[in-house]
């Protein structure tokens, strides 16, 4: 299919249109995403430092002992990922007087009114098992389904907070199913003696502002892809006047040359670019060319003419000057052929009987009128098939294809027309002609060329003149 370097140029403009505007909206995706990450990362860092700060590190030193009593010796510890089944029922009401404990109370209270404060999703309050790597709830401070004191979440990062959890959690984004967008951090929660009774944890939701960020991405798609068509709008119109239309006026000129051969000259196509270079180059082209076609004319011309008289000069050299037939030289061009053919032939030798009698009694002129009386009748006969004069008064005929096949025919015919020659009283003694011949064929398996099939006919011909001499 035909693809021109207009669709060519157009499809190039709009797919770098196109990648630019894909790269700038990946870039603006990725960026204001990192910006929002990071603000948010921040911001639970700041909320998780002072939470950490306000609460009573006594109280919490009380209920963290009280849990962890429990917890080390339940034998049926279940993680939170069995939530609602009977086994995490029975783990967790292990843990039920833990809520009716005052410091409990007390700091889930703190923990509420700080959430509501902050404006955050939830506020809770994690001991870690270091040795299990798990993360056990103290108290959390969501209105709706809060994890129950001695619910267990695995740890599935941060090794270094196991190692040394005076760092804490570093802020960590999740995107689920369940919850959305969700920033989630954790920092230390020191007692009097400066060691870490647990961790002070907040969960911040990104779902607005990913929402937002996306209604963002989708405008910025738009006006990038307003952006995309407006400039290859542009930059075809561009590529059309600048490159496509002259490109497609020299082609034109290039079309017309043939009837025009000053039609770059003509253009007069002036550009200080690459275009104008070629438009010159082409008009420079253009006068060799036309050199060129003058001087292969002329050339031309006088091959023509030699050619001509070459061919003039084969044919007068293939040509016998007396009769008009073919000569001896053409029938040596044609016996390399037959030699080499391996076709079928049969080949007819006549000779004219009383030739010298004639020119000793009326003439050679006449003598020639007796030749060419007989080369007459024989391509009379044989209107079909190659005559050839091979002596002064002996003639070949070679039969091919329809006339060897009716051989048998054309030598009676043959023979009935030199009686009716003898037989006509009309005519002049010298045109009352004629001739012995005699004919043989190509015998594959016994002929190793013409000049085999030549001597059997030779022989069948005088064979037949003596016949004809004792008649007389």
């Amino acid at each position: 299919m035909k693809f021109s370097l207009k669709k060519k140029t157009i499809l190039l403009i709009v797919c770098i249109a196109a990648i630019i505007s894909l790269l700038a909206i990946v870039i603006y995706d990725k960026g204001i995403h990192d910006v929002i990450e990071l603000q948010y990362e921040e911001r639970s860092i700041e909320i998780t430092k002072l939470v950490a700060a306000e609460l009573d590190a006594g109280r919490l030193s009380n209920v963290q002992r009280a849990i962890r009593e429990i917890y080390d010796q339940s034998d049926n510890k279940v993680l939170s990922d069995q939530w609602g089944t009977p086994e995490f029922e029975a783990y967790v009401a292990e843990f039920a007087s833990i809520e009716d404990m005052d410091d409990y109370q007390t700091l889930r209270a703190d923990l509420r009114r700080m959430q509501d404060v902050l404006d955050v999703n939830c506020l809770y309050i994690v001991w870690m098992d270091a040795e299990n790597k798990c993360n056990v709830y103290l108290i959390d401070a969501a209105y709706e389904d809060p994890c129950p004191p001695g619910c267990i979440d695995p740890v599935y990062a941060d090794v270094e907070t196991l190692e040394h959890p005076e760092v804490g959690y570093a802020p960590n984004i999740t995107n689920t199913p369940e919850y959305g967008w969700i920033v989630a951090t954790g920092m230390p929660v020191f007692d009097e003696q400066g060691e870490v009774i647990a961790f002070a944890a907040v969960d911040i939701s990104m779902n607005n502002i990913m929402a937002l960020q996306n209604r963002f991405l989708l405008f910025a798609a738009l006006a990038f892809l307003v952006l995309t068509i407006l400039v290859s709008i542009a930059g075809i119109a561009l590529v059309n006047r600048f490159i496509v239309k002259p490109i497609n006026t020299l082609s034109q000129a290039a079309t017309q040359y043939k009837n025009n051969r000053k039609v770059f000259s003509e253009l007069k196509m002036s550009r200080n670019d690459e275009i104008g270079v070629l438009a010159e180059s082409m008009t420079h082209m253009e006068e060799d060319i036309n050199g060129y076609i003058n001087n292969l004319e002329q050339t031309t011309n006088d091959l023509i003419t030699a050619q001509e008289r070459a061919e003039e000069m084969n044919r007068a050299a293939n040509i016998d000057a007396l009769t008009k037939v073919r000569n001896s030289r053409a029938f040596s061009i044609e016996s390399k052929k037959l030699n080499e053919d391996g076709r079928p032939y049969g080949i007819m030798m006549i000779d004219l009987n009383g030739l010298k009698e004639i020119n000793d009694t009326h003439g050679h002129e006449k003598g020639s009128i007796s030749i060419k009386t007989v080369c007459r009748i024989i391509c009379q006969v044989f209107a079909h098939s190659p005559v050839y004069r091979v002596g002064g008064d002996e003639f070949v005929v070679i039969l091919q294809n329809n006339d060897y096949e009716e051989r048998n025919q054309l030598i009676q015919s043959l023979s009935d027309a030199f009686r009716r020659n003898m037989e006509d009283d009309s005519l002049l003694p010298w045109e009352r002609v004629t001739a012995a011949f005699g004919y043989a064929e190509y015998d594959p398996e016994t002929d190793d060329g013409v000049s085999s099939v030549m001597k059997r006919a030779d022989a069948r011909m005088y064979e037949n003149k003596k016949k004809m001499k004792a008649t007389i």
